[in-house]
Parts: C-alpha cells; sequence; structure tokens
C-alpha cells in the first residue's frame, strides 16, 4: 500500500509517493522521471517507510525556474528533508538520480545513513563518455537502458506509441534533466575530487549490461568514496530497478540492515 499527496517546498508543488514502514528510504529517481509505485518499491516497503518524491519539473511536480544546476538541487531535497522530518535517512538514487545523491553526500554528509547509488551518472571518466540519451527512438532508448530491449517490462517504461499523458511527460523530464546536465553533459567536473567528503558507508549497484554508463564509471565511483563496495547485477541493463527489481530490491535491503 502507497499514497500519493503533493507537498509544498519553498512554493513549489511537489509529487510525493509514500508507502511502507520503518527506517526512511528516500529514493530519486532517474533522467526519464519514472515516479511511479513499481515492483521495486513493493519489496522495500517491506522493511523500510519508502519516500519517492518527482524532482522540480518532472512528473507531476510543478517546475522551479530557479533551479538550473545539480547543486540546485541539492539544496532543493535539504528543504524537502527538513520539511518530511526526516533525520538521516537512507538513500537511493538512480541515474540522474545517483548523481543527485552522490552530490547531497557530498555536500551535506551528515545528512543520510547509507547512501546507495545505482547506475549513476555525475563524473567523467576518461573514455567512457555517457551515452546521449535525449533524442533516441523508442526503439534505440530501450537498447540503451535495457538488456532485454524487447521484454514487456522495457516496453511498458518506453512505449512505442506514447500516450497524450506520456508523452507530456517525456517531454517534462527530458526538459527537467536538460536543465542540469547539459552542459558539460551529466557530469560535474568538481564531483570526483570531492567524493572524498562521503562519510555514509556506500553500496553501489550496477547492472553488469549498461550501455548508458560503463562499469568504469562505477569502478570511478568506488575508488572515490571510502567506505563503499559494489555490486553487480547479472544481466541487467541501466535501470535494475525497473529491469530486475526483485533481485536489486534484496541486494539494498540487506545492505542497509546490516
Amino acid at each position: 500500500m502507497h499514497q500519493e499527496e503533493f507537498i509544498d517546498v519553498h512554493g513549489t508543488r511537489i509529487q510525493l509517493l509514500r508507502g511502507g514502514s520503518g527506517a526512511p528510504l528516500l529514493y530519486l529517481h532517474g533522467a526519464a522521471g519514472e515516479v511511479a509505485w513499481h515492483p521495486f518499491f513493493d519489496i522495500l516497503s517491506k522493511d523500510f517507510t519508502v519516500y519517492v518524491p518527482a524532482h522540480p519539473g518532472f512528473a507531476r511536480s510543478g517546475s522551479y525556474d530557479k533551479i538550473d544546476t545539480i547543486q540546485d538541487l541539492v539544496f532543493h531535497y535539504i528543504d524537502l528533508m527538513e520539511l518530511l522530518g526526516l533525520d538521516r535517512p537512507s538513500m537511493v538514487g538512480f541515474s540522474l538520480g545517483g548523481w543527485l545523491a552522490a552530490e547531497l553526500a557530498v555536500h551535506h554528509p551528515r545528512g543520510m545513513r547509507k547512501l546507495v547509488l545505482i547506475d549513476a551518472v555525475g563524473l567523467k571518466v576518461e573514455d567512457a563518455p555517457i551515452a546521449e540519451i535525449f533524442a533516441p527512438t523508442p526503439a534505440e532508448a530501450r537498447r540503451l537502458f535495457f538488456h532485454v530491449p524487447e521484454s514487456e517490462v522495457a516496453k511498458s517504461i518506453v512505449p512505442d506509441s506514447p500516450s497524450p499523458d506520456e508523452l507530456e511527460m517525456i517531454l517534462r523530464a527530458r526538459e527537467g534533466t536538460a536543465r542540469v546536465g547539459w552542459n558539460p553533459y551529466l557530469y560535474d567536473p568538481r564531483l570526483r575530487e570531492r567524493l572524498y567528503r562521503v562519510i555514509a558507508p556506500t553500496l553501489i549497484v550496477w547492472g553488469d549490461n549498461d550501455r548508458v554508463t560503463s562499469i568504469r564509471h562505477a569502478n570511478a565511483y568506488k575508488q572515490g568514496i571510502a567506505q563503499s563496495r559494489l555490486a553487480v547485477i547479472e544481466k541487467c541493463g541501466h535501470a535494475p530497478p525497473l529491469e530486475r527489481p526483485a533481485e536489486t530490491a534484496r541486494v539494498i535491503a540487506s545492505f542497509l540492515k546490516e
């Protein structure tokens, strides 16, 4: 069971999904704006109170013209956590949300209990550029994001013929991502040298067939974060929470309950 609500964060209407019971877990979504109660959250909500907000400008959250950089989102989420009364929640970030979670851990290191980065963008890794995600066709997008591009899950997340509502969400997500990640392209030039500031125990989760951010990005995060370890999800692309929800949730829950 979960509920949807809308909260006001300094004048911006934010969509929030909440479900489960137990210690707080804040999930930061990726560039696709995948704010829906997926099976991944059902599993995690057995042990945790799971919070899934939509970033400003994504899904059904309102836009906020003052957000132009990833650091602007950092301050937005510090405000959101204070508003919700979340005292050192565990934080799980996927893709764009992983980058955001890493930035939060750098700028607000005592604000979280544990950190999970899932196929996170955010770093510049020589000879391993992040793939172009803004212009592909649905078929090309599925090939980028999923190990099995023509699976039912892949087609449900990236349909060939999106409805008008789905198309609006896609366009909003692209605009929101471009605002914070267009130039430089989906990374912060200073983040890698600042990862030493992360003090939360960290789990890095990566699909073994990620065509967006190669495993070299996972190794770069692991090298930079002292208290970190890597878990690789087999037969999985860029989106473990969507493509391999049960295995991904089990790995994360085990780490968070240690």
